[in-house]
Formats: structure tokens, C-alpha cells, sequence
């Protein structure tokens, strides 16, 4: 989840450096959600068809990241990891 990640980050100096495949796509949830400030690199597809990825550098956890590790937001990851209700039609 990365609100874990969020956690684990905080309790780290930082600027830190995140190598996991999988904990770097939480990173970018984190990132997207403006929870934290990262440098992540795009994925390289190698040769072989594999994707290669560089290790992503976690700045800082910015300040609506921190109300969040507070829990003073309710749902700092609700727009990404929610689906979004149907959009209904409109009639004319």
C-alpha cells in the first residue's frame, strides 16, 4: 500500500533511494498524489524485451504528505487508488 511506503519513508534521512520495482510504482502513486517530491526515472526497455528499471530518489515528503502521515487528510490517496463513480448521461 503506499501509504506504508509513506510511513517507511518518513522514518528515513532523506533525500532516500527507493530500488524495487514495485515500491517505485508506489512511489509514483505517492508522487501523483503531491505526498512527495521524487525523482523517478523512466523504465528502459532492455533487448530482451525485460523492462530495466533505474533506482527513483524520494526529495521530501511535502507538506500535504505530512498531514497525511498526521492523518488529518481522511483520504490523501482517494482520487487515485478509488474508482470514480459513473459520470451520469446527460438528457437535452
Amino acid at each position: 500500500m503506499p501509504m506504508e511506503l509513506l510511513r517507511q519513508i518518513a522514518q528515513q534521512p532523506l533525500p532516500c533511494t527507493v530500488y524495487a520495482p514495485a515500491e517505485i510504482d508506489k512511489l509514483r502513486v505517492l508522487r501523483a498524489a503531491e505526498l512527495v517530491s521524487a525523482f523517478i526515472p523512466p523504465a528502459e526497455l532492455l533487448p530482451s524485451g525485460c523492462e530495466s528499471h533505474k533506482p527513483a530518489q524520494v526529495l521530501a515528503i511535502t507538506p500535504k504528505g505530512q498531514q497525511a502521515l498526521e492523518g488529518q487528510l481522511q483520504d490523501a490517496l482517494g482520487p487515485l487508488s478509488a474508482p470514480r463513480p459513473p459520470i451520469p448521461a446527460c438528457s437535452n
